[in-house]
């Protein structure tokens, strides 16, 4: 049996997944799968809060939860227990906290190998997304009809300029959060070890990943505007299959972030 406080994390974290489950449908081009699948997680989040209700409840009308903060076994009190000699004399219960051992500091060298790993990883994302937006998308957009070197001939200065500068502008700014978490991860302080496990750098790290993914629909946008006005045949915007599998990269990275930050998945010892 789980506690109540687990069953509530753990229906927090299906609400909270739920909105990343509707914007991967909207990223796949309103696949029925991914709307399913968020569906799913508002029962489940609906399910577990309600039964986390339920339960802390009838704990507390039942005495359970006020026996466990005063140390009081419910065996020994009621109208079946037994009862104490009058001869004898009442000796007051007493409860001795003992205050918890110190947690052990966490390796800080492990810190820095997973937010430098992650930080690589950022920048492998960088360079997908800026080969995505200025080579597969146009060649989507064009339908196989033109080469690279054709499209960009046949694209407007002003449209490719502007095109390219948004795309400069998103890769400076991508390679700055980078740079952020390189720094995160290098931080020598032991505050920084003691607020910075691995395990929320590595959180930290997919928040970065997701922002970086979530700023990349400006040039994707300025592409999909301005490029096919400019072909000398109808086209229309149409997504490629790396746009499509880098939005929802950034769709599994916040839903990475979540469940490394928010459930505490682990029975914690009463």
């Amino acid at each position: 049996m789980r506690t109540t406080g687990q069953l509530f994390r753990w229906g927090l974290t299906s609400l909270l997944l739920a909105p990343l489950a509707f914007l991967a449908a909207f990223v796949a081009g309103g696949e029925p799968a991914f709307a399913w699948l968020g569906l799913a997680l508002v029962l489940l989040g609906g399910l577990l809060n309600a039964l986390a209700i339920v339960r802390g409840v009838k704990r507390i009308g039942s005495g359970a939860l006020t026996a466990d903060l005063d140390g009081v076994d419910l065996a020994q009190v009621g109208p079946d227990a037994p009862r104490p000699n009058p001869a004898e004399p009442i000796v007051p219960r007493q409860r001795i906290i003992f205050p918890p051992e110190p947690a052990p500091l966490p390796d800080p060298g492990l810190r820095r190998r997973v937010g430098l790993g992650a930080a690589a990883a950022l920048l492998g994302l960088i360079a997908v997304g800026a080969y995505t937006l200025a080579v597969e998308q146009p060649l989507a957009i064009a339908q196989g009809m033109l080469t690279l070197d054709e499209i960009y001939g046949a694209w407007g200065t002003a449209s490719r300029i502007g095109f390219t500068i948004t795309l400069g502008i998103w890769v400076l700014l991508s390679l700055a959060v980078v740079l952020g978490v390189a720094v995160l991860a290098l931080l020598p302080s032991i505050a920084a070890d003691q607020l910075l496990t691995e395990r929320r750098m590595l959180a930290a790290a997919c928040i970065a990943g997701s922002a970086i993914v979530v700023a990349a629909v400006f040039p994707y946008l300025s592409i999909g505007i301005s490029l096919p006005d400019d072909l000398p045949f109808l086209a229309s915007g149409a997504q490629s299959t790396g746009s499509l599998l880098f939005g929802l990269t950034g769709v599994a990275l916040s839903a990475t972030a979540i469940l490394l930050t928010v459930p505490d998945w682990r029975r914690r010892p009463r």
